[in-house]
């Protein structure tokens, strides 16, 4: 067949046009486990490449896949110091604080603030602030820097501090000169989009020096810290049928395209759309040595694992829409139809007509046989070709969703692409994801077709170090999906979701044979799960209630739980609670930095933001009721095995809310809503946009405040 035929003439090949019972998916091609990595010859090969695929965008997808990019652009960042107090050079600070909550030990990741047990580095709004934290009774902002770009996350390392901004348009590669704070004077814009990694020396706190700076042209998507280097992920989209534009850097006053066209790695499968991944290793301690970059041509990343040694890059792979029509043809239609119509069909099919004179042909011919059926033998021809549509989507639902994982291993500042391959299924978040003793561990869902819409299965699968599957479990939990999923070593948990949460003790001691050790099934579900201990774990999520009717159930407040999994063949909910009704969420739902916990202190922290139902309605007893707005703070616990989670109190940076405001217009002030917690020895620190809050944790006396 030449070309392929548009979604209208595959309906009207179908003859469901009028029914509307096909299900639209997101079809996917099967990658080869140890498909070779590929580099273009040429700018013009390159330019051949991304034309002679842009056809090919997924069926049922119609269009560009978005993926989970962060919105970000390029940075215009111009430094400027506020008056600062004493100096504030290096102090001794406590020996007993809190850092950012990491997926991987020795893998650090940026955030909005970072403690380093004397200081706090904080990002709100347009600024970095460096606060004199500890002892709390004394602290106080020591210096800022404002940036034109927006800043977004940073590192801390001894006395270096990075700095990641965005924005739009040529940046300064040396320090810029001072800026008038009030009339902020930008520069010019050049029209290209980038992030900058700025690196201050911080050792005088009170005075931070940038001693580098480089701006990478794309989005910000990602970072890592390991050792004295730092590793960013930036993406920038291709331009299919112009000049594709190979990521520019900026550095040490000089701009440059990151590679050249036969520099750029690719792999040779068609995609729905595409966009240069760039991966830059930057040491923080030596500033003389150039920035490392590897540029890929890749799918849209969605979800990024980096252990100590290795970064996974992994994005759905979907199949063209030639190739899909081709086998529906060919293994729905065509064995479903009297030999006589299958012979006329095929000819069509096969012929030099057009596309539409195809679809033109086929359908006069399909509609024809259906009305010479009658309403009643016609009704039955279509259910059946239906039927035979939900049994092939069912047989190749593992082919048709999957997704390509990309391995390229890290030392040193050095970046080499080491394996690539791919997997059934979709990966919800990063914690999905786990390399253990040379290993790979996925745990994904697959969505199935039925009549109805619904339909899902989940798995988990283990790649060896060539990225081949050697071990899986599949068709987990039917009809439900991934909702949270952790591995702790020799063990994997999965919780899945539709009315109730089961959650699937796995056991992966064998890579080879991976197997379930018991499941739990109570009301609720846990969006992130974070160890206890080894025999113990936190689970942070929803409060559901079954619905009456439908195969659903509606969510609630915010429910913590501790899961005993000590007896793996039947675990348990020690404890829970659950916070407000339904309305009421947390940033520790979605993002796991804002989830502070601490073994030795007994201490649980998350941000809330409260919605209450009143007595009346809840003497009505609808379920899908949704509270009022009533309070926006962090909820502090003692945590422990023997009495799980009792209160120790909540502390808000919101003003009281006015007498005469009505509660149902009355909502929280977003620049005072608490993002993040945590503490220096006794003290427990609150940061929102705009305040950072000290109370002691023994009774949660407010000891201090300072606004940004």
């Amino acid at each position: 067949m030449k070309g392929f035929l548009g979604p209208v003439a595959l309906l009207a090949v179908m003859i469901l046009v009028g029914a509307g019972v096909i299900v639209a998916l997101n079809p996917a091609i099967e990658i080869a486990g140890a498909e070779g990595v590929k580099k273009f010859s040429s700018c013009s090969e390159l330019r051949d490449f991304l034309q002679a695929n842009a056809g090919e965008s997924g069926y049922f997808g119609y269009g560009m896949d978005t993926g989970v990019m962060r919105n970000v652009g390029a940075p215009q960042a111009m430094p400027t110091m506020a008056e600062a107090g004493d100096s504030a050079g290096k102090a001794a600070g406590s020996d007993e604080f809190s850092t950012t909550n990491i997926q991987v030990e020795g893998v650090d990741e940026a955030d909005i603030v970072k403690n380093d047990g004397k200081y706090l580095y904080i990002v709100s709004k347009s600024r970095v602030y460096i606060v004199d934290a500890y002892p709390a009774e004394d602290s106080k902002i020591v210096s800022e820097i404002e940036f034109s770009g927006s800043p977004s996350e940073i590192f801390i390392n001894g006395d270096k501090l990075v700095v990641f901004t965005s924005g739009y348009g040529r940046f300064y590669a040396e320090p810029a000169p001072m800026m008038d704070v009030v009339t902020k004077i930008a520069p010019e814009y050049d029209g290209w989009s980038g992030s900058t990694v700025y690196v201050y020396d911080v050792s005088d706190r009170s005075s931070p020096s940038l001693t580098r700076n480089i701006t990478l042209e794309g989005n910000y998507y990602d970072s890592r810290m390991i050792g004295d280097y730092v590793y960013v992920i930036s993406q920038k989209y291709v331009n299919t049928w112009s000049d594709p534009g190979i990521p520019r850097i900026l550095s040490a006053g000089l701009e440059r395209p990151l590679c050249g066209c036969a520099d750029v790695y690719y792999f040779d499968v068609p995609d729905t759309s595409y966009q240069f991944t760039t991966i830059t290793s930057l040491s923080v301690e030596d500033d003389s040595m150039e920035p490392v970059s590897k540029v890929f041509l890749l799918g849209y990343s969605q979800n990024l694992y980096v252990s100590q040694k290795n970064i996974y890059i992994t994005y759905d792979k979907r199949m063209g829409q030639t190739e899909m029509i081709k086998r529906l043809f060919n293994e729905v239609l065509i064995p479903n139809l009297p030999p006589d119509l299958s012979v006329q069909v095929s000819a069509i099919w096969n012929s030099d007509k057009s596309d539409s004179d195809k679809m033109n042909d086929i359908s006069m011919l399909m509609m024809d046989y259906v009305d010479k059926l009658g309403p009643e033998a016609g009704a039955a021809f279509m259910e059946n070709i239906q039927n035979k549509y939900e049994e092939f989507s069912l047989k190749i639902a593992k082919e048709m969703e999957r997704s390509a994982v990309h391995k390229i291993s890290i030392s040193d500042g050095m970046i080499e692409y080491a394996a690539g391959g791919s997997f059934p299924g979709r990966i919800l978040n990063q914690f999905s994801m786990d390399e253990y003793e040379g290993y790979f561990r996925v745990a994904t869902t697959t969505s199935q077709v039925s009549r109805s819409g619904g339909g899902s299965a989940n798995h988990v699968y283990v790649l060896d170090g060539n990225l081949q599957i050697v071990g899986k479990v599949e068709d987990l939990a039917q009809g439900e999906q991934i909702y949270s999923a952790r591995f702790m070593g020799d063990r994997g948990y999965m919780v899945t979701f539709q009315k109730i949460d089961p959650l699937f003790v796995l056991d992966l001691s064998d890579p080879y044979n991976p197997r379930v050790l018991g499941k739990l099934k109570i009301p609720g579900y846990s969006d992130y799960l974070h160890p206890y201990d080894e025999n113990h774990i936190i689970g942070i999520g929803k409060e559901t209630v079954e619905a009456e009717q439908g195969n659903f159930a509606w969510y609630q407040g915010v429910k913590m739980a501790i899961f005993d999994v000590s007896d793996v063949e039947n675990p348990k909910e020690l404890h829970k609670v659950v916070i407000g009704d339904r309305g009421t969420s947390s940033p520790a739902l979605y993002d796991h930095k804002a989830f502070l916990f601490s073994r030795e202190k007994n201490l649980l922290v998350i941000p809330i933001s409260l919605y209450e139902i009143s007595d009346e309605d809840k003497e009505k007893g609808r379920d899908n009721t949704y509270g009022r707005y009533t309070f926006q703070g962090a909820y502090v616990y003692d945590i422990t095995l023997e009495d799980g989670f009792v209160p120790k109190g909540r502390i808000t940076h919101q003003e009281d809310k006015p007498e005469d405001e009505e509660d149902e217009y009355y909502y929280s002030n977003w620049e005072k809503e608490i993002m993040r917690s945590m503490y220096i020895d006794n003290v427990l620190y609150t940061l929102s946009m705009s305040m950072l809050k000290m109370n002691n944790l023994s009774d949660l006396s407010e000891i201090k405040g300072i606004g940004f």
